[in-house]
C-alpha cells in the first residue's frame, strides 16, 4: 500500500534562524485577516511581514511548478485561465532567507508576439507579532503600549518600524523594503499593531523579452542583543576548524531518500546561537522553536554525530557561554546549571515571559556532561575544564544529587511545571493518574546523570591531570548505579518506574523513559535486555515507534503529547541504546518501523505522530499541532538509516569497542553511535 501526508496548507522556507511561512505561490496572509493566523516572515522569533501578496495583471497566479532547498525555492507561476485559454505572461519567483530576512527576485517573460504592459502589484504589511502572540497555547499579554509606524522614502522604499516599552525596557524591531525599480506606494489605514502599504508597478515587455525586479525585506533594528566578544577558536590536528559544508557528510556512505532529506532538514535548521552569534547551532525546530534548546541540540548533535560532526563542539560552547552563574528564580538559573532555551524577541526581551535565558530543566547539565565524552579536540576539552567542574558542582548541590541522593527538579509554576524532555503538564503521572509531590526524579536524568559522572572521571583522569577528582567522580556514580536499581526498578514489571517523587513513591508509569536509560547505558545487562524487550510488546510498540507511554495507562492517549504518541528521536535513543548491549536485531526492528513511517511523511519527520499501530491504521496518522521539521526527529532518521542497515558499517569504538576501563556488561562499555563509552 501506498500513502502519503495530506499536503499542507503552510508551506515553510527556513534558513539562518529565519522563517517563512505562507502559500505555495510564495504569499503570506491571502487566506487570513492582515494581522492573524500564523503565516509570516520571522527572524528570531519576530514577525516582520505578516503580508505578502502578489498580483499580476490584476490575476492571482497558480503555481506551475517549483524546487527548493534549504533556506531558498523558485516557483514557476502562471495565471490561472480556463481551458485552451492562453496567458503569454510566465513568471518564475525565487525567494532566498538569510538570518536578516527575504530576498525576492522575479523574472517576468513575455511569451507572446506583442508587446504588452505587465501591472504588478504587491501588499505588504507587519503587526511585528512576538512568537508567542501567534501560537496557540492559549497566551494573552498586554501590548497596549505598542506602536508601529511607516515611512516612505522618496526612492520608492519604505521601512515599517515597532517600539514597545514595558517596565523601563524598551524593545524596538524594523524591516526595509527596496526594490532594483522604484514602485509607486500607496499607504494602508493603520490597524491596531498592523501597518500595510501597496506598491506597484507597471513594466514594459517586448515580445519575447523578460525583466528582472528583485525585492529585499529585510531587518532594520538589531533584534538580538550585542553578541559578546567570540572565543578563540582553535581547530583540532588536522581539522580546518570550519563546520562540514552543507551536504557533505564526514565519510561516504550508502544514501537513501530518508537520510538525504534528514540531512537537509537539520541543516536547514542550523542558525547563529542567540546571545553568541559567533557559534552555529542546530535551533530546536519548526515553528516555534526556532532558538537554541540546550537539551534539543545537544540530543540532536550526538544523533547526528557521523554525519554533522563539527556540530556538538560548537552546541558545547553554547551551552559553557550562557551557564548559570547565579541564583534567579525568575528564570531558574542555577550556578553551573546549563540552559534551557534563548530567546531574544520581544515580550523575552520585555521580561513579560521568562524565556530570555531559562534555565527550567533539568537534563542539559548532565547531557552536556555526556557529551564531553564524544569530544576529539584537545583544546576545546581543556577550555571546558571549568564549566564541567561548575555543571558537576550543580548537579551535586542545587540539583540535588548529594542531599537526596537523585538529581532532582522542582516544578516551575511560572514557567514549566515538568522540566525533563516531556515537559507538558501531565507529563508525569503513575500508571492510575496519580500526580507526583514535591521534587521529582525521573528517570532518565539519572542515567544522564551517572554517565555524565563517568565521562568526567575519565576526562579528570586523561585531560586534566586530576586523578583524585577522578576517583571521587566514579565512586559517586558507582553509588548512583546502585541506588537506582535500588529505588527505580519495579518486580512486578521488570521494568524501572517514570520516576521517584519528593516523598521516595515511585511513579509507576510504564514510560519510554527506560529507553534512555538503555543508551544511557546505566542499566545491569539482565535488566537491561527486560527493558528493550519490553519496549517491543505490542502495548509500547506500534510497528511504527515506540509509545512514549503503553497503551492501557489512564493517562494514555494515542493522539497525547507525551502520553502515547511517538517521538522519533525518543524512539531511536532506544534503538541506539539497544544496539550498544548487543541486542542489535531488537535495535533494527525499531529503525526499520520508524524508517517506514517516515516515507508516510516525505522523509521528513516530524516531532511526533500518533500512537496508533498499523493494525489500528494502515499508514501513521499526523499528530495536528506537530512541528516539521525538527533538529532530533531529523537527526533520529539518520539513526534509523544507520541502525535499519543502510550505510557503512561502524567500527571500533563506535560499534562498541570497551574504552573506559569497565570490567563486564557489554553495556557498561558499549558506544552507541553518538555517545561515549557505555554511552548516555
Amino acid at each position: 500500500m501506498t500513502a502519503t501526508a495530506p499536503p499542507s496548507a503552510v508551506s515553510v522556507l527556513v534558513a539562518h534562524g529565519a522563517m517563512m511561512r505562507g502559500a505555495p505561490d510564495g504569499s503570506i496572509g491571502r487566506a487570513q485577516a492582515a494581522a492573524l493566523g500564523t503565516e509570516g516572515l520571522y527572524v528570531a522569533d519576530t514577525r516582520l511581514l505578516s503580508r505578502w501578496i502578489l498580483e499580476i495583471d490584476r490575476s492571482a497566479f497558480w503555481e506551475v511548478g517549483s524546487v527548493s532547498e534549504p533556506g531558498r525555492r523558485r516557483i514557476a507561476m502562471s495565471p490561472e485561465g480556463r481551458r485552451n485559454q492562453t496567458h503569454d505572461l510566465f513568471v518564475v519567483r525565487t525567494q532566498e532567507l538569510d538570518a536578516g530576512g527575504l530576498t525576492e527576485t522575479l523574472a517576468i517573460r513575455n511569451l507572446g508576439r506583442e508587446p504588452v504592459t505587465a501591472h504588478l502589484v504587491l501588499g505588504a504589511g507587519t503587526d511585528f507579532a512576538d512568537q508567542f502572540t501567534v501560537r496557540t497555547d492559549g497566551r494573552t499579554f498586554d501590548l497596549s503600549a505598542a506602536a508601529s509606524s511607516l515611512t516612505v522614502i522618496d526612492d520608492g522604499s519604505l521601512t515599517f518600524d515597532y517600539t514597545h516599552t514595558l517596565a523601563g525596557r524598551t524593545f524596538e524591531a524594523g524591516i526595509r523594503v527596496t526594490a532594483s525599480i522604484a514602485p509607486s506606494v500607496r499607504r494602508e489605514p493603520v490597524a491596531g499593531r498592523f501597518v500595510g502599504a501597496t506598491l506597484t508597478w507597471d513594466l514594459p515587455l517586448e515580445a519575447g523579452g523578460e525583466q528582472a525586479l528583485t525585492i529585499t525585506a529585510l531587518t532594520t533594528a538589531p533584534l538580538r542583543p550585542k553578541p559578546a566578544a567570540p572565543e578563540p577558536r582553535v581547530p583540532r590536528p588536522g581539522s580546518s576548524g570550519k563546520h562540514v559544508p552543507q551536504g557533505k557528510s564526514a565519510q561516504p556512505k550508502e544514501d537513501s531518500a530518508l537520510r538525504r532529506q534528514s540531512l537537509r532538514d537539520l541543516d536547514s535548521l542550523l542558525m547563529p546561537c542567540p546571545l553568541r552569534p559567533d557559534l552555529t547551532i542546530p535551533a530546536a525546530g519548526l515553528p516555534w522553536f526556532l532558538t537554541f534548546f540546550g537539551r534539543d541540540s545537544v540530543l540532536a548533535s550526538l544523533l547526528a554525530r557521523q554525519d554533522r560532526p563539527d556540530l556538538l563542539p560548537d552546541v558545547l560552547r553554547a551551552l559553557a557561554a550562557t551557564q548559570g552563574t547565579v541564583h534567579d528564580p525568575a528564570r531558574v538559573e542555577q550556578p553551573g546549571k546549563m540552559v534551557h532555551e534563548l530567546r531574544v524577541s520581544e515580550l523575552a526581551q520585555l521580561g513579560a515571559v521568562p524565556y530570555g535565558r531559562y534555565y527550567g530543566t533539568v537534563d542539559s547539565t548532565p547531557l552536556f556532561l555526556m557529551a564531553l565524552g564524544r569530544v576529539d579536540d584537545p583544546q576545546l576539552l581543556r577550555d571546558m575544564e571549568q564549566p564541567a567542574r561548575a555543571a558537576v558542582e550543580w548537579m551535586l548541590g542545587d540539583g540535588g544529587l548529594r542531599d537526596t541522593g537523585f538529581l532532582r527538579y522542582a516544578p516551575d509554576p511560572g514557567g514549566l511545571l515538568h522540566q525533563g524532555w516531556k515537559d507538558s503538564h501531565d507529563a508525569v503521572a503513575g500508571a492510575d493518574g496519580r500526580e507526583p509531590v514535591g521534587a521529582i526524579a525521573l528517570a532518565e536524568v539519572q542515567g544522564y546523570a551517572w554517565r555524565g559522572l563517568r565521562e568526567c572521571s575519565r576526562l579528570a583522569a586523561e585531560v586534566w591531570g586530576d586523578p583524585a577528582w577522578a576517583g571521587q567522580l566514579r565512586s559517586l556514580a558507582d553509588k548512583l548505579k546502585v541506588r537506582f536499581r535500588v529505588d527505580f526498578w519495579m518486580p512486578e514489571h521488570d521494568f524501572p518506574a517514570l520516576a521517584v517523587d519528593g516523598e521516595g513513591r515511585q511513579v509507576d508509569a510504564l514510560a519510554s523513559n527506560a529507553g534512555h536509560l538503555l543508551w544511557a547505558g546505566i542499566l545491569y545487562p539482565e535488566d537491561a535486555r527486560a527493558v528493550a524487550l519490553r519496549l517491543l510488546r505490542p502495548d509500547f510498540f506500534t510497528g511504527w515507534g515506540i509509545r512514549t507511554l503503553a497503551e492501557g495507562q489512564h493517562n494514555y492517549h494515542p493522539l497525547s503529547y507525551h502520553n502515547g504518541s511517538v517521538w522519533p528521536h525518543d524512539t531511536m535513543l532506544a534503538a541506539e541504546g539497544m544496539a550498544s548491549y548487543g541486542l542489535r536485531d531488537q535495535a533494527a526492528t525499531v529503525a526499520r518501523g520508524l524508517r517506514d513511517a517516515a516515507a508516510y511523511f516525505g522523509n521528513t519527520l516530524p516531532e511526533l505522530f500518533g500512537g496508533f499501530s498499523r493494525q489500528d491504521f494502515p499508514v501513521p496518522v499526523q499528530y495536528h499541532h506537530a512541528g516539521s521539521p525538527q533538529a532530533w526527529a531529523a537527526a533520529a532518521g539518520l539513526s534509523a538509516c544507520r541502525l535499519a542497515g543502510e550505510g557503512t558499517p561502524r567500527t571500533g569504538q563506535q560499534a562498541g569497542e570497551k574504552r573506559d576501563g569497565d570490567a563486564a556488561p557489554a553495556a557498561e562499555a558499549a558506544v552507541v553511535p553518538g555517545m561515549g563509552a557505555a554511552r548516555g
